[in-house]
């Protein structure tokens, strides 16, 4: 097991590999020991919930949503034991008139909804942030089931400890894209920042127990 300082030299060592500016102060994340763990459920709730939403973001931004395919949608998600896990934005996707922004902002949780499928096992790496997720693969991991207990079926979630080596490198990640734009500069080494900060925060709501899906911890 890592402490956390280990873990922030590993990913200090991974940052020097691809000449990603770093600073030495930036503090370590939590152990393992100081994590509340969510439980799979919870987490494979979240995830359905998060996609079932993002499809109607997308709807929404084609014109096409109406009220069949929110009934319906609404109904999938009480099938799938996912109706209680709406955070209040996704609440507001499905049942409010909603700007722009917020459905563009839904729609970018695609690369947070993938972390959460990562972290259940059904994604088998989180790959370098420079492109957006596979969007055919992340939508069929939830619309090709069901029911709940079919999904928990391809579930095996990830040790924690894992999952912090991926939070700690996330967070130096993001840390050079936002020092990248304070100076109005790329972000470096083909990062693309929008997917850093939605995985940034998806990780820091897996291990922070009291953060909150609609407002995401991702500073630096």
């Amino acid at each position: 097991m890592k402490t956390p300082p280990q873990r922030k030299e590993q990913s200090i060592e991974i940052l020097k590999q691809r000449n990603i500016p770093y600073i030495d102060w930036l503090p370590v994340i939590e152990s393992a020991e100081e994590i509340l763990s969510r439980s799979a459920e919870s987490i494979a709730k979240r995830a359905i919930a998060c996609l079932w939403v993002i499809q109607v973001a997308c709807d929404i931004d084609n014109g096409r949503y109406d009220h069949e395919i929110k009934d319906y949608v609404i109904n999938v998600l009480r099938k799938m034991q996912a109706l209680d896990a709406l955070t209040e934005k996704e609440k507001a996707i499905l049942y409010e008139e909603v700007s722009q922004q917020d459905v563009i902002n839904m729609i970018w949780k695609y690369e947070a909804y993938w972390v959460l499928l990562w972290a259940l096992g059904i994604v088998d790496e989180l790959n370098y942030p420079e492109n957006i997720v596979d969007c055919d693969f992340a939508t069929q991991a939830v619309v090709s089931v069901s029911t709940f207990e079919e999904f928990m079926k391809k579930v095996k979630l990830r040790e924690i400890e894992e999952i912090l080596d991926q939070a700690d490198l996330i967070y130096r990640y993001d840390w050079a894209c936002v020092n990248a734009r304070l100076k109005q500069q790329q972000a470096p080494a083909q990062l693309n920042s929008s997917v850093v900060v939605e995985r940034h925060g998806a990780l820091n709501w897996l291990i922070q127990s009291d953060s909150y899906w609609d407002y995401p911890d991702v500073s630096t």
